[in-house]
């Protein structure tokens, strides 16, 4: 967590106190500084990993396939109105989301985690419980069935109850674009604005590519007909930024 300040920003009537920026994955708490008048609560998924699987058969007979890129995790923003209701010292909960996992061989990726605003409480009491104020995260990429050759990407995360709302990118499947069946689908790109980057999926001899933070979805594993079997990369974890104004 890292915390800094600016004085000369303002919004209409009211200044910019602080801006914390939250990236560990897990349970966070935000502490209310004084002054506050209402908080600007920006939040991002996490992204899904990307799939991965064998070869099928052996030498010139064997069938690559490769593994779908992650999707990426969703964005929203919401302005939270204390006022009379909002003191120093008061906590904002919130759960921050892992990255999903790259897919072991033969596995499609894990989905990422959602980042979610849960409670507004002063000590031990709670004063708000937030509905649903959630950024999904990226589906997992999949891989190829028997008699397949190709794989799909990973969903997009979607975000519900924000001021506003922007979904991520699905994850590429295998072949998209006009790429071979033995190189991996791209990850989607986390949600605008500011959204992390989708990992490259891996190619013969190259490793597929993590994505980045925020909600970028990883890279699809590579596998090719002379055995060689990459994994596929992990999603880039989520984030939230709280913008404190008074």
């Amino acid at each position: 967590m890292s915390l800094g300040a600016s004085k000369a920003t303002t919004t209409r009537a009211f200044q910019l106190l602080s801006t914390t920026t939250i990236t560990s994955a897990g349970e966070q708490t935000y502490t209310v500084p004084a002054g506050v008048r209402y908080l600007e609560i920006e939040m991002w998924g996490a992204g899904g990993g990307g799939g991965a699987k064998t070869a099928i058969g052996g030498g010139r007979s064997a069938t690559p396939y490769s593994g779908g890129g992650g999707g990426g995790g969703a964005y929203l923003k919401k302005t939270y109105y204390g006022a009379a209701n909002m003191q120093v010292s008061d906590t904002l909960n919130f759960t921050v989301g892992a990255g999903g996992a790259g897919g072991a061989v033969n596995n499609a990726g894990t989905n990422g985690s959602q980042t979610q605003l849960g409670t507004h409480k002063r000590s031990s009491t709670t004063i708000t419980t937030f509905s649903f104020v959630i950024c999904l995260g990226g589906g997992g990429g999949a891989i190829a069935t028997s008699g397949d050759t190709t794989a799909n990407g990973g969903a997009a995360g979607t975000a519900s109850n924000g001021d506003i709302n922007t979904s991520g990118s699905a994850g590429l499947d295998v072949g998209a674009g006009g790429a071979s069946v033995n190189v991996g689908g791209v990850g989607g790109a986390g949600a605008n604005p500011n959204g992390g980057a989708g990992g490259a999926g891996g190619v013969s001899g190259t490793d597929a590519v993590a994505g980045t933070a925020p909600g970028g979805g990883g890279g699809g594993g590579n596998n090719d007909s002379f055995g060689n079997t990459q994994l596929g990369a992990a999603g880039g974890a989520g984030k939230v930024i709280v913008k404190a104004y008074g």
